[in-house]
């Protein structure tokens, strides 16, 4: 016997919120005791902690402030420059469950603005191989868990890096654009919708300037529906205006600098080099796109957008909010690629309406909300999907036993560290107790291991990237080496150790 449910019995609401505790005990296990030292990028964001500033040379200030709000209050080590990792993954998946329910919750009908948001909304439920679905919940639990398990996504619910933050405030930016168009949040007619979006897509925007592409994706998305009437709407460029002044520190930090982050960016991207043709980084840019996400997800997903896109049993809001928050983005780096080297997880934002897509189109047949998926050759090519990405994430987090070479092994970059900081630990302390020197400086040529050895190195002591000819760094905008000398006293002896790695021959 069944018993229909109703909105006091959620299971899949109570599914989600469980497995993700469970993962997030799991990741924080992990992360005390798991093989993986710090990144780089990481170990830079912690020593811009001890540099608190309106903005930073490459990156912008928010993921800085959360490490530094975590390490203040757990002390400067490894669980507490990583836990907002775990904690914005699960918030990332809890909104993006939201955001499915909210898309589909009168059985995939739009909703729009002209509806009385007091209006009563009855769960809608489809008898299923015996039991009672309701359909958008057990659509949003399956998306909310694919972002968990996708190598690209769960990569950062663990290692901390401006894509944590990134991916959870374009996430909920999706989850707010789409109730302020569509009156799910407060009174009708109100604006706190477009002010609480102003506001998450500037904090994006201060995770990681790709956020840029929301206003793009946006655009598109008014454009193409009720015949850009959002764009005639003054709450659009309410929530505009209150985005720009949330980022605004940035661009005052940048006017104070010479515009250096604008420059970085510039030379970051290529663009001095013009318009050129490389199929050589085109074809990484694919191969690296299929690795992350796992080849035949990636396939289908790409399926998936275009598919509901052309059904005409889906083409409503939904299936163009999927569409243009995906395509512009991944299409803009496909060509980017063929220019030059594009990273694999630039394009990240455009995977997630990719997941919506792919569950609604092969979980749910065409023009009818049963879970199900159409065809049996097709359901053994999502199953496969779903359990490669699986299997490859889980695999990940145990990188010695694949013994990839280390050419090949991406966890190469996160071991090592540690052993190097005790090493140069024992060298430090014995120039400073033996050498009779007044000081003794640590230092490198790559911002890299600069930042490593300043975590690593017993005390944390400041430590300098000098300049061998060298791009620019973050190091840079910091007192150096010679001004730490100088003002030490040039007449006191100073000893140093000087830290590189490679093979290639150098001079000081």
């Amino acid at each position: 016997m069944t018993s229909r449910l109703n909105s006091s019995s959620n299971p899949y609401g109570i599914a989600l919120y469980v497995s993700l505790i469970v993962l997030s005990l799991l990741r924080f296990y992990y992360i005390l005791h798991g093989p993986l030292d710090l990144s780089a990028d990481e170990a830079l964001y912690w020593d811009c902690t001890r540099h608190l500033d309106l903005s930073y040379y490459s990156k912008g200030p928010l993921v800085v402030y959360m490490m530094y709000v975590t390490t203040s209050l757990f002390g400067t080590n490894v669980f507490a420059i990583r836990m907002m990792a775990v904690v914005l993954s699960f918030l990332s998946s809890v909104f993006l469950y939201k955001l499915v329910v909210a898309m589909y919750d009168r059985n995939g009908n739009t909703i729009n603005s002209a509806e009385t948001v007091n209006e009563t909304v009855s769960e809608k439920t489809r008898h299923y191989r015996g039991h009672y679905y309701s359909d958008e919940r057990f659509l949003a639990l399956l998306c909310a868990m694919l972002l968990q398990i996708i190598p690209l996504f769960a990569t950062y619910g663990i290692v901390f890096t401006i894509d944590s933050p990134f991916v959870f405030f374009w996430i909920l930016s999706l989850y707010l654009l789409w109730n302020a168009v569509n009156v799910r949040v407060g009174a009708k007619g109100g604006i706190m919708p477009w002010v609480a979006l102003g506001v998450s897509v500037g904090l994006g925007f201060q995770a990681k300037y790709i956020m840029a592409f929301f206003y793009i994706c946006a655009f598109l998305f008014f454009l193409s529906n009720d015949k850009g009437k959002w764009l005639q709407n003054p709450k659009t460029y309410l929530a505009l205006f209150i985005s720009l002044v949330v980022f605004s520190p940035v661009i005052i930090w940048n006017m104070q600098h010479g515009w250096v982050t604008l420059k970085h960016t510039g030379g970051h991207a290529h663009l001095a080099d013009g318009l050129r043709i490389s199929l050589k980084s085109f074809g990484e840019f694919i191969g690296t796109q299929a690795g992350v996400v796992t080849p035949v997800l990636f396939v289908l997903m790409s399926v998936a957008l275009f598919g509901l896109r052309r059904s005409e049993n889906e083409k409503t809001l939904q299936s163009s909010f999927l569409f243009y928050f995906s395509i512009p983005l991944l299409c803009f780096f496909l060509l980017k690629s063929i220019q030059g080297r594009v990273e694999a997880n630039w394009a990240m934002a455009g995977y997630i309406t990719g997941i919506i897509a792919f569950v609604r189109y092969y979980f749910y047949a065409a023009g009818d909300n049963v879970p199900r998926i159409r065809g049996k050759h097709t359901r053994r090519l999502v199953y496969a999907a779903i359990i490669t990405a699986f299997v490859v994430t889980a695999v990940s987090h145990f990188p010695y036993v694949l013994r990839l070479p280390p050419k090949i092994d991406p966890s190469e970059k996160l071991r090592g560290w540690k052993s190097l900081g005790d090493e140069v630990s024992s060298i430090y302390e014995s120039m400073r107790k033996e050498g009779g020197a007044s000081r003794v400086f640590i230092f490198s040529d790559k911002y890299q291991l600069t930042s490593l050895l300043a975590f690593y190195v017993k005390g944390h002591p400041i430590t300098y990237s000098i300049n061998l000819g060298r791009r620019m760094n973050e190091y840079d905008m910091w007192p150096g080496i010679n001004d730490t000398f100088r003002a030490t006293g040039q007449n006191q002896p100073v000893n140093g150790i000087f830290v590189t790695d490679g093979d290639k021959p150098f001079r000081l």
